[in-house]
């Protein structure tokens, strides 16, 4: 997918938390490690943190740092 913001190439990754550490993106194929998470590889900074587990299918642009999903919300 191309980004909407910049027209460069976006990643296809996941995003994910548990409500006990900080929230995670990792792209498909790549398995972040403890080691990884501790040195701060993949944590999203502007996260609102809640107890509860998620995962969440997203495209990244490591250009302009602009992530996309697709979501459904009930009204």
């Amino acid at each position: 997918m191309k980004c909407p913001f910049c027209e460069q190439e976006m990643i296809a990754g996941e995003m994910s938390g548990d409500g006990r550490s900080r929230v995670y993106w990792e792209a498909y194929g790549d398995k972040l490690g403890l080691a990884d998470k501790l040195a701060g590889k993949g944590r999203i900074g502007s996260v609102q943190y809640s107890i509860g587990k998620f995962k969440l299918q997203s495209q990244y642009c490591p250009n302009c740092k602009k992530m996309i999903f697709d979501t459904d919300i009930s009204q």
